[in-house]
């Protein structure tokens, strides 16, 4: 009997030696494989009557950090995350190129400026006036390209987050595949699942690097995966998304909550009754490659498009605008001010100012005309100020409409009239004194060559309509997008000496004209609004060029600095992950020296067991 139960133990550590040498033979064997995490085995003994009759062991079971692990998780994501932004804001600042070199935007308006100076010192040499035209030529096509390659990016982003969200579909349903054979395997009496939940860590690192993920272990080696805002990506089963992107991105094109406003791709989750729900407005993706791309094209391209818009529009309105001015009126115990609206174009702003006595408050009031009804109402932000209210006056009802729109507007402290021709007419309240104009006056876009001599369309609209860039707002906003279609006014390339000549009787050699282009670019201060949510600056064309550049390069440089950053943290986590997971060679082999000398005392054991039951046997 002590022989049999000899047998047996001998015969079951074998069988145990033989797991454990597969088990190292599978750590030596992947030490170099992706994801692969290094496997142990633990024995017991079992014990029957109070003595041992076998040895049995356990599952293989993985040496991993489960709390590294999720940090690793975590890490991939804002890693990701990172990395896209980096990547297209260091294309973005090549665009833009760096403050003061040659190619970059303010270099080339700095060029435009200068050849302006020149021109005010020497209107009459032809060469001079044609240098002017092509740096501002030159200048234009820049910004066209910058506006170009814009959209471009925005383009690359809507068709990375089609991609992005086919592969989060894919891997959702490879997770779903191996967590089920994992549960069954658990389930069984049969297999270990180690190998295959290594597998399935390796889908969950991909997914983190497209959304943000939380991993919960459940029962039977089982997870459940949700976004770290709680959205569910699987349980039990997978989720399934869905993403149309738009073939054609532009400057017109962007994002809306609102289904019928909205020219973007959105995401959408699928629920199990096939209703879809829009997950993009609730921002679940930030921090992760899906929340860049999204960030990129719905805010930080837009940006950088609405700041080149701007300084389109500034340029525009720096040279083709022209200042009419108020004429101070009285009408018994009223005052106020007369103001020809001839020159007014669609797009073009008059502002009333005025106190109210009573609180010592200034109010300033922006009516800008449209030529249409259905542009109405305007919102507050068609102008750059803040501190103003804008009111869209319709101009398509003739003078008498107008009127009743701008007494509507300003209430009955003030009376609203039209005295003659195109002229507007505003009175304060008289006797009653509850307020007290301040002024009255208003931009008018210069239409022709000669019309003043402070102003020309030098830069018009080269897109599609009139070709006069006015800042028109009926049915599509003129100024987004221009810096796509900016171009200096063909008519001034046909004859130069427009750029001097402002009337037909002036001479060849008058400064007026060029020292009022000159101060137009650098003198004269516009508002201009550079970021997103941010105040209003009044500044120079000039000025905000080089503004945009270096906020350009400071933001390219912020996120390179960023993403170095998170790469140290990722590095840190990788590290103590593989301290937990990785399989060292050398530990290894030691190991596999001492189950060689293990296996062969069990077989020495069984020898020995034979050899005394033959001798037995033979008695």
């Amino acid at each position: 009997m002590a022989l049999s139960q000899a047998l047996s133990v001998a015969s079951s550590g074998l069988k145990a030696t033989s797991r454990d040498l597969e088990i190292v033979s599978s750590n030596i064997t992947n030490a170099n494989t992706p994801g692969y995490t290094r496997k142990i085995s633990s024995r017991q003994d079992m014990v029957l009557n109070g003595q041992v009759t076998s040895v049995i062991q356990t599952d293989a079971q993985r040496t991993l950090d489960l709390v590294a692990q999720r940090q690793f998780w975590s890490e991939t994501g804002a890693t990701s995350y990172s990395k896209t932004i980096n990547d297209y804001l260091t294309q973005v600042d090549a665009m833009f190129g760096q403050p003061g070199d040659g190619n970059s935007l303010d270099s080339l308006v700095n060029a435009f400026a200068t050849s302006l100076q020149a021109l005010e010192t020497s209107p009459d040499d032809a060469t001079t006036r044609l240098e002017v035209l092509n740096n501002a030529s030159v200048m234009t096509r820049a910004m066209n390209d910058a506006s170009e390659t814009l959209q471009a990016l925005r383009q690359d982003a809507e068709f990375a987050i089609e991609t992005a969200v086919q592969d989060t579909n894919e891997i959702l349903k490879h997770i779903e595949k191996l967590d089920l054979q994992i549960q069954e395997l658990t389930l069984s009496s049969g297999e270990s699942a180690v190998g295959l939940m290594d597998q399935r860590d390796a889908y969950v690192s991909q997914l983190a690097e497209l959304m943000p993920v939380r991993v919960t272990q459940r029962e039977n080696n089982s997870i459940q995966i949700s976004t770290t805002s709680g959205m569910t990506l699987y349980d039990v089963s997978a989720s399934q998304f869905e993403f149309s992107a738009y073939g054609t991105v532009g400057p017109y094109t962007e994002w809306d909550s609102a289904a019928t406003d909205n020219q973007l791709g959105t995401v959408y989750l699928k629920s199990n009754n096939s209703d879809l729900h829009d997950v993009t407005l609730s921002g679940g993706f930030g921090g992760s490659k899906i929340g860049a791309l999204l960030e990129l094209r719905d805010d930080i391209l837009v940006e950088a498009q609405n700041q080149l818009d701007s300084l389109a529009d500034g340029l525009a309105d720096a040279f083709g605008k022209f200042d009419v001015e108020g004429t101070a009126v009285t009408a018994g115990a009223q005052a106020g001010f007369d103001l020809d609206l001839t020159d007014l174009q669609s797009g073009n702003e008059f502002s009333f100012t005025y106190q109210d006595v009573g609180t010592g408050q200034t109010n300033t009031v922006t009516f800008v005309r449209v030529d249409s009804a259905s542009s109405l109402p305007l919102d507050d932000e068609v102008t750059a100020r803040n501190d103003d209210t804008v009111v869209g006056i319709d101009f398509s009802g003739g003078m008498a409409s107008v009127v009743t729109q701008v007494q509507t507007a300003l209430g009955g402290a003030f009376s609203v009239s039209n005295p003659a021709g195109n002229t507007l007419q505003i009175l304060d309240d008289g006797a009653a004194n509850t307020v007290s104009i301040q002024s009255f006056d208003a931009e008018a876009t210069a239409t022709g060559l000669q019309q003043t001599a402070g102003a020309l369309p030098l830069f018009v609209d080269g897109g599609e309509g009139p070709g006069l860039y006015t800042g028109s707002v009926d049915g599509m906003v003129q100024q987004t997008g221009f810096a796509a279609r900016i171009t200096v006014n063909e008519a001034l390339f046909n004859d130069p000496t427009l750029l001097v000549q402002h009337s037909a009787s002036t001479g060849i050699g008058d400064q007026t004209r060029p020292a009022a282009l000159n101060n137009a670019l650098t003198e004269n201060e516009l508002a201009f609004t550079y970021q997103q949510g941010g105040a209003p600056v009044s500044m120079t064309v000039d000025e905000f060029a080089r503004q945009v550049i270096s906020f350009q390069s400071q933001q390219a440089a912020t996120a390179q600095t960023r993403h170095e950053g998170q790469e140290i943290v990722m590095n840190n986590v990788m590290s103590r992950l593989e301290q937990s997971s990785s399989v060292d060679v050398d530990e290894e082999l030691a190991r596999l020296l001492e189950l060689q000398t293990a296996y062969s005392a069990n077989a020495r054991v069984m020898t020995a067991v034979k050899d005394m039951m033959d001798a037995l046997m033979r008695i």
